[in-house]
Order: C-alpha cells, then structure tokens, then sequence
C-alpha cells in the first residue's frame, strides 16, 4: 500500500498509457480491505489537492460496497477521520469529494440514529467566523441533502432556520448557494405542514438569485432549479406569484446576460401561466408580461442566419410565452391587446419590430382560433399580403410561417383566399428553387406554408394540380439538395391528401421515385429522406384509392420489412406508419406479414433505447472498477446506495416519437386486420398500458386512444368464453381513463382521454357491456369535476369556481365540450335508471351554462349535451321532462346552431312518445314549422327535419302527416348534418313500406329526391343508399302501377339513375 499515493499521481500524467497502467495498479489493490485507512491518511496528509480528490472518490467507492460490513469501532474511526478532515480542508474540490462522500455513508447512519457529531460540526461550522467553515458546513449539508433528504424529513422545521440564517449572510455568496441548492432537494420531500415555511423563504431566495446573477451567472442560473422543482411539487407559491413574474421578466429583458438564464427565466413565466393564469388577470400582470416578450422578440438576433422561430434563443422562447398565453387566455383578453401592440410595428422601420409582428400573430392562432376566425381573418390576411412582398427576408420568412399557422388553425375561412394565397406561395417556391444559396430555414418556411396550405384546400387544389406538380417534381429532381427533395417529397403527401384519387395522373412518376429512395442502402445523410418517402408512400395507400394502389401493396410490404430492422427510429416509426396505411389496404391479407412486425413495434414500446445517463461535470468516469469488483454480486444488496456523480437521465426526441407512432400504428393495424390480429392483443395491450403513464404528453395520448381501440376490436373478436374476462378488463381501463381526466396535468391528454372514451362508450352501448359501479361512480367524478373547472389539467389549486368562465380560454372549452360529449354515451351504457342519480349532480352545471348571459358558446354546449343526455337515458327520460320547457325556450334564439341543438333535442324528449311530452306535440309542430318558415341555416333545416321523423316513427297517429310529409320531403336531401340521414330515411321507407297515403301523395317528389341520394356522385352512406335500393324494388313489386304513374313524371336522367339501381 505504500505506493498507494504514487498510483494516484500517475492518473495525473497527461498520457493515456500512464493512466491506463496507473488504472490497472490501483485495480489490483482495490480490494484490499487495507486500502481504506491508507486512503484516509492520503485524504489528510497529501499536499497535492488533486491527489486528494482522488483518494476521496476511490475512497467513497469502495465504502459504498464494503461500509455494511465494518465493524461499529472501524465505522466510528472512519466518520472521525472524515469530520477532522473536513475541518482542516480548504480546498473546494477536495472538500465538495468528501462532501459527497459524507453524504453517502450519513443516508445509512442518520436511518439507524447515529453519527450526532456531524449535525455538530454542521451547526459549529455554520456560526463560524471564517467563510470557509460556513461554506463548508453548508456543502456537507447539501451533500446530506442530495443524499439522505427522506431520512431528514423529521428535521425540516430546524433545517428551514438554518438555510434561513444561511440566506442572509451575505458576506459569502457560496454559502447562500448552497442553501438555496438545499431549499431545491427539499422542494420534493416537504410535507404539507411545512410548506408555508419554504414559501416564506421565496422572497430571500430571489433576493440572493439577483446578487448571485452579479457575481456568477452559471451559479445564478444552477439556483434557478429550485422554481424548476417547484413545477412538479405541491408548495403553493400563490402568495409570490407577481413578485416571481416580476424578477423572471427582470432576467429575461436583460440583455447583458446570457441566454441560458434568460431563457430560463422565461421557461419559468410560461410554467406561472399555467398554473396562475386567472391570478396574472386579477393582479394587472398580463401588461407587464406583453411587453416584455414582445420587445424580446423583437430584439435583433445579431447573426445574419439566426431564425428568430426555430432557434432556442431569448427570441423564440419569448414567441412559445406568447403562444402559452392564447392558449391559456380568454382570446379577447391576449389577442386583441397584442393586436393592439404590434400593428403600429408592421409600418416600422425596424425590420425586427415587424418580424416581431408577423411572429405574434401567427402563434396567437392556435390559441385564439375561434375568435380570429370570427372576427379578424379579412385583416391579418391584410398585414400578410404586405409582410410576404417585405424588402427584408426575416420578414419574409416571418410571414410564411404566419401563411402555414393561418392554413393550420383558421380553416376552412382561410381556404376561401386560396386564388391570393396560391400564386404568391407559387412564387416563392419558383424562386427557392432557383436560388440555390437559400437558407435551409427560409426554404422550410416556404414548403411548410404551401404544404399546410394545400393540404387543407382538400378538393379545391384540384385546379392547381398540373402547375403545382411541376413544382413539386422539380424539388425532388436528383439535382436538388437532399433537404429540397425531403420538403418536396413531403409536399407531394400533402397534396394527395387533399385531391385524393385526383392525383391519380401523376401516381405512376411518383412511386417511381420514392421506389428510388426506398431500394437504395441505408445511408445517414439520406436517412431524412428516406423516412420522408416511406411517410408520402402510407399517405398514397389511404389517398389513391385501394385499387389504384393494390397493385404495388406487396411491393410496399416488402420494401418496408426490408427497412424494419435499420437502427434508425425516425425512419422505424414511418414505417410503423407505412404497416398501418398498408392495412388499410390490404385489411385481412396482412395476416400472414404480422408475425414479421407486431413483435418488432412490441419492442419499440418498451425498449429504453436512447436513454442516456447525465453525469456531473465533476464525474471521473475513467475510475472503473467493475472488474475488480467483480465477485461481489452477493454483497451487492449489502451495498450503500451511491448515484456516482449521476444527475440525470435523456432520452433522444426520435425515440419518443418511435413510442408514440408504434402505439398509433398497432391501433390502426388491429382494427383493419381483423381475427389475424388476435393472438397478439394481449401482448400489445400490456405494453401500451404501462405506456398510459409514461413522462411524454404525445406518448400518454396516443397509449390512451390506442387501449380504446383495442377494447372495440377485443370485443368484435372474442368469444363467449372469454367474454366475462374481457368486461373486467375494460371496467379496469375506464376506471383508469377516469383517473387521468381527474388527475392528469396535461390538458391535451385530458381532451384525448375524453374523446377516447366517448368512442369507446358509444361502441360499447351496443354490446351489452355491463359497467360495474366502480368505473361509472369514477367517471361521474371526473365528468364533474371537469365542468366544475376543478380537474387537475384545469389548475385545481387556483381554486377554480362556478361561473368562472370567464377566465377560460379556447382550449379551455373544447375540454369542458369533451366532457359533456362523454355523459350521453355513459348513461346509455350505464341504463337511464342507473345513471339518474349521477345525472341530478350533472345537470346544474349545465343549466347554469344556459342563463341570459351566457355566451352562445356556452349555451350551444350545454342545450346540445342535453339532447345527448335525453338520447342516452332511453326510457327514463320521464324523469327528464323537466327539459322540456328548456328546449321550447330555447327554439327561440337568434342563433343557428343554439337553436338547432334545442330542436335536436325536443326531437330526441318527443321520440320516447312518453304521454307528458305527446300531449305537447301540437305545440312542438307549430314551433318547428314557423322555424323552418323564417331560418335558412341548412343544419337547422336538417334537425327539424329529423325531429320530425323521430315523431313520426314513434307516433306517427299523433301527427298530421298529410301536412308535415310534403314539408319533410320538400326540405330533402339534408345539407349538411348527414349524421340524420339514417332517422329521416328510417321513418320515409316506414311510410313508404306501408304505402302511407301521405308518402304516396308525394310520391313523385320523393323519387326526385332518391334520385339525387342514388346517384354516383352521392355522398350519401353506403348502408343507408342499400336500404333505399332494398325498399326501392320492393316498392316496384308492391306498387308497381304507382310507381309508373310517378315514374312518368320524371326526367330522363332521373329515370336512368333509378332504373339503374332497381334493376
């Protein structure tokens, strides 16, 4: 062991050889239970600091595995030997080692009530008069901290006056870092009694934060991480939230610092937003914030190249705050005063100014949709038309990314300007490619704009196919650069998407170039483009047609297994989605290919690929002794837990996206291959469960949508046998998605979740599931919680309350919506009777969504929730007949789509012909008549027609048929809820059945309708078109004079189109 020391300096020797040798000597001794004490004397002898290091982290190694196994005298010499040399070290780096190794032996000793002397020299060392000593009685205590937090628990409250006292001494920052480095560890652990305490400590945290910010910005910005673990902790930090938003925008608008801390302090106003959005309101912060981004945003970006959207910079941080805000805010409360902001910008002669502009509007639309839509397309279009043609390219660039959000969220008001928008995308794109020195930013902006654009034009780019084509094929001419041919070959998938079989002329030259890009070997600088073509390939099979693009499916097949096992997963996850369009197609067929791709996507869905470990800086990774520790598995649970300089975990964005996209894929794969598909939704249905909690939003959401799907197709499958099983099962996942509305913080898996169950219980009602009282008492709850504004996603600890919607943004709604979607589809499973006592709970949410002042939202949400509520309770609507004066009310309002929901639902209470409502119908006729009389809203047309029809079917001896059948047929076909098709030609082909003399009186009118409803270019339901053709020929051999007598009356074509489907 003497040359114990002499080992250690070789490690120093800046040759690879020397400390690949001086490695292996040390190995050799590793074991050796002399070593010990002979690292502690080096550890209080060696005049070397870095020697001293050293012997502390080998030293810290080998106790963790051995320290069990001591004697009690050999332990106590140790920890004495360990707090004498922390009282005479002054190094930092020695100490911040014998710190750690402190911290590691301590977690054991505090558990089992030993080592009191080292709260001793903490409290002594604490009250010293030299620096050096607080310092490093506070880096033991943080060292305690990061390791033994739990086991301090019960000493928080002495431990909060210490960090206190600590946070004031200003006379040594590095005191008060590690306070704050303590407050950060213990941020997880507080217990509910004491967080008033840490709350109190909030405003001497930010004061040190401002100093530290002077003296050390890398430190400044490392204290910042205790608000990062406030973000996933309970303590309330309500009491400091203007004085936090206050000293973040501080951070953030000083330009004199750098960007990690600027952006961090802005990463922190978005976290505020989020959880304090009504408090922002209450306390006039909105303003401050406003202008703070905004003058960010528009700060010059300094390099020539920098993209002021996609760059993690100060600018486009400030950008994703703004975009946090509308989607968090009222719209009129965010758009209209950044509106107000930035338009006198478009005339500056500031070219940042007026790319902060384009900027802000175009990420405002996601959030504030609605409201643009209603009010404000005509206008931005204007500012876009004069940013588009800007002498500067950033405003250029700006304003594509505008035309791309604009085409993304403002549809279908944004499709109607296609013949100004189209020529000048036209444009841009003919000079892109022309100009090979364009940066790949602006190019992106470009295709991204065209793509979005085209893509939501659906069959109205059908004009501008040949010319846009042309295009597109010169952007994925060989010649191009590898990026254009990846945006070109994502725009062709676009456009199939929007022309559909349209495209059809230009099919055979595009599969002959992506067949290029698929059949060539793998190739990293190609892999973009690879993935791209696999992704327009899926988008082809569900768009050309099935028989278009039968023919080349088991080419498509072979080509994707060919690319299955390349260890790539941008390009794995597209072909996961190539399976899924590939199963559109060949449905059952693709049978016998499963067993070469479900255990591969299995895989993808629980493979840790791509997570890597995150080491301290200080971490000497070179000091491996796994080998000479081997041998000593069976000692290993006799080990001290050690993280060994670990501070986290990351995994790769690509990966992530391969879990999502796998999960989204097996869904679709099982629901269009049918009973091939058995054998492994067990498997797959166990993987994407554990998936359902995963740390990802995009993750969560698809793993939830997928159980749902699996549940439908389990049901389509399964045997009698295995029936009773499968109902726990899925009483198990509602139970589950029930708990994630309730608890999940995340709104768009909240809303995911929502409309998951909403399909999963519509599916259900018709396979006599049987809820048990678990998941509907659940559900209930959360329903409710949800419309109370009380869920988690909805931030709860605001303490959200009735009639507090005024602070509720658009996404706000839509999952208010989705809740109120989900209680039709879950009395219906549940049984009217059942559900009843649930629905008194519900129904006071709704009706006060229905006062006076109430916006038309509000109303229009909660008259249609209502009408699914009286659909899904069946025969118990006779308990809801208390509705009824609502509905008739309501018939009365100026708006369309208010007033169709209330006819829906008068249509859906008089369809239960229960006595209290037939008594009404005269009243219910004459109302809807006069309707139908003085409104030309098509929908509305549509639900008064099939209200009638529900009437007629359930009591048609009620109604006067002789006058209601000429209207309802006058009024056919519907023009736009075709959902009612099937009521309002289920009762026509009642009548007609019967040879109802009110039906055979307009007969002739009747078979000029059919002849619209079956004829090619119908879009009318395939299941409902075969009825009318049933009932069509069994009327010609009922009726045949009759049907001749009519028949004469009509047109040729109409003749032709019905002779040509009763034949």
């Amino acid at each position: 062991m003497a040359n114990l020391e002499s080992i250690l300096e070789r490690l120093l020797v800046p040759d690879s050889t020397v400390i690949r040798q001086a490695t292996q000597d040390l190995q050799s001794i590793y074991k050796d239970p002399s070593v010990v004490p002979v690292l502690c004397q080096i550890l209080t002898s060696s005049h070397n600091p870095q020697i001293r290091q050293f012997a502390a982290v080998v030293l810290r190694k080998r106790l963790v595995k051995m320290w069990k196994r001591l004697d009690a005298p050999t332990k106590e010499s140790i920890k004495t030997a360990l707090i004498q040399i922390l009282v005479q070290e002054r190094t930092h780096i020695v100490l911040n080692s014998v710190a750690h190794l402190v911290g590691v032996i301590a977690k054991h000793e505090i558990s089992i009530g030993r080592w009191d002397e080292l709260f001793q020299f903490i409290l002594q060392h604490r009250h010293s008069g030299e620096p050096v000593q607080r310092e490093a009685a506070m880096l033991v205590l943080d060292a305690l901290m990061d390791s033994a937090a739990l086991e301090l628990q019960s000493q928080f409250v002495s431990i909060f006056a210490l960090l206190l006292d600590a946070l004031h001494d200003s006379s040594s920052y590095v005191v008060q870092f590690y306070a704050i480095r303590c407050l950060t560890v213990m941020a997880e652990y507080v217990r509910e009694e004491e967080c008033h305490r840490f709350v109190e400590l909030i405003p001497n945290v930010v004061t040190v934060i401002k100093a530290l910010v002077l003296r050390d910005e890398d430190k400044a910005c490392e204290a910042m991480e205790l608000f990062d673990e406030l973000v996933e902790c309970e303590v309330d930090i309500t009491s400091h939230v203007s004085l936090l938003i206050r000293f973040f925008l501080e951070l953030a608008t000083n330009t004199s610092l750098g960007n990690s801390i600027r952006v961090k302090g802005l990463a922190l106003v978005s976290w505020l937003i989020t959880i304090r959005k009504k408090m922002l309101l209450k306390h006039g912060l909105l303003p401050i914030i406003l202008e703070a981004v905004l003058n960010i945003m528009a700060t010059p970006t300094g390099e020539e190249g920098d993209d002021p959207v996609e760059s993690q910079s100060p600018i486009s941080v400030a950008a994703q705050v703004l975009d946090v805000l509308a989607l968090n805010l009222p719209p009129e409360k965010i758009f209209t005063p950044v509106l107000q902001m930035v338009v006198p910008w478009l005339d500056s002669d500031n070219e940042f100014q007026r790319t902060a502009a384009m900027i802000a509007m175009a990420v405002m639309v996601e959030g504030c949709s609605e409201h643009i839509r209603n009010n404000c397309v005509p206008q931005l279009l204007q500012f876009t038309y004069k940013a588009v043609t800007d002498r500067s390219h950033i405003v250029r660039n700006a304003s594509l990314f505008a035309i791309g959000q604009f085409s993304e969220y403002l549809q279908p008001e944004i499709s109607q300007y296609s013949a100004d928008l189209l020529p000048i995308l036209f444009q841009f794109v003919d000079h892109a490619l022309v100009s090979s020195h364009e940066e790949n930013s602006y190019l992106t902006k470009i295709f991204y704009a065209l793509e979005t654009f085209c893509e939501q034009l659906g069959p109205g780019l059908t004009p501008y196919l040949p010319v846009l084509m042309d295009k597109l094929f010169m952007a994925v001419a060989p010649s191009a650069s590898i990026h254009t041919r990846e945006l070109g070959t994502s725009a062709i998938g676009a456009v199939a998407n929007a022309c559909q079989e349209g495209l059809l002329p230009f099919f055979p030259r595009i599969i002959q170039l992506l067949r290029e890009y698929l059949t060539m070997s793998y190739n990293k600088s190609y892999s973009v483009l690879q993935s791209q073509a696999v992704d327009t390939l899926g988008v082809l099979a569900r768009t050309i047609g099935t028989e278009n693009f039968a023919p080349i499916s088991n080419e498509s097949i072979a080509l994707a297994l060919n690319l299955l096992h390349v260890d790539d997963p941008d390009l794995r996850r597209s072909v996961y989605g190539l399976f899924a369009s590939l199963s559109y197609v060949l449905g059952d067929k693709m049978g016998s290919y499963l067993n070469d791709i479900v255990p591969q996507m299995i895989n993808s869905l629980s493979s840790e690929e791509g997570v890597s470990t995150v080491y301290a800086a200080s971490n000497m990774s070179f000091l491996d002794f796994s080998e000479a520790e081997e041998g000593e598995g069976e000692e290993e649970e006799e080990a001290l837990e050690d993280n060994d300089g670990v501070q986290g975990y990351s995994v790769e964005n690509a990966f992530l996206e391969e879990k999502e996209d796998a999960c989204n894929a097996l869904a679709e794969i099982a629901e269009n291959v049918g009973a091939a598909f058995l054998p492994y939704l067990d498997d797959c249905f166990r993987e994407v469960n554990v998936l359902s909690e995963h740390s990802a939003v995009g993750i969560r959401k698809a793993s939830i949508s997928t159980l749902g799907v699996f549940c439908q197709v389990w049901y389509q499958l399964c045997s009698l046998e295995d029936r009773a099983n499968l109902d726990v099962l899925v009483n198990t996942t509602l139970l589950s998605m029930a708990a994630v509305v309730r608890t999940d913080t995340d709104r768009t898996v909240v809303i995911a979740t929502l409309e998951t169950l909403e399909s999963l219980l519509k599916f259900l009602k018709g396979v006599s599931f049987i809820m048990e009282r678990n998941p509907l008492d659940s559900l209930s709850v959360s329903i409710q919680d949800v419309l109370e504004l009380k869920a988690q996603c909805q931030g709860v600890s605001e303490g959200n309350e009735s009639g507090e919607e005024g602070y509720m943004a658009e996404y706000d709604s839509v999952l208010v919506e989705c809740a109120g979607c989900v209680i039709g589809p879950l009395a219906a499973v549940a049984g009217g009777e059942v559900f009843l006592p649930f629905l008194r709970s519900l129904l006071p949410q709704l009706l006060r969504r229905l006062s006076p002042s109430s916006t038309v939202a509000d109303k229009s949400f909660a008259i249609g929730t209502l009408a699914e509520i009286v659909d899904g309770m069946g025969v118990a609507s006779r308990l809801l007949l208390d509705l009824y004066p609502v509905f008739m009310q309501l018939l009365q309002c100026d708006d369309d789509e208010v007033c169709s929901n209330a006819v829906y639902g008068l249509g859906q209470l008089a369809s239960k012909a229960l006595p209290e409502i037939r008594c009404h119908y005269p009243d219910i006729l004459q109302a809807l008549f006069s309707i139908a009389q003085t409104r030309l809203s098509p929908r509305l047309v549509d639900n008064i027609c099939a209200a009638l029809c529900r009437m007629i079917l359930v009591q048609q001896d009620d109604i006067p048929l002789h006058h209601v059948v000429p209207v309802l047929i006058q009024n056919l076909p519907l023009k736009e809820d075709m959902e009612e098709n099937d009521t309002v030609y289920g009762c026509i082909l009642q009548l007609l059945d019967n040879c109802h003399p009110a039906i055979m009186a307009c007969l002739v009118s009747l078979l000029q309708v059919l002849s619209v409803e079956l004829s090619p270019m119908s879009a009318l339901n395939p299941d409902v078109k075969s009825k009318l053709i049933t009932a069509l020929k069994k009327f010609s051999m009922q009726c045949p004079q009759q049907l001749q007598n009519a028949c004469s009356q009509l047109s040729e074509e109409q003749l032709s189109i019905l002779r040509t489907v009763v034949q």
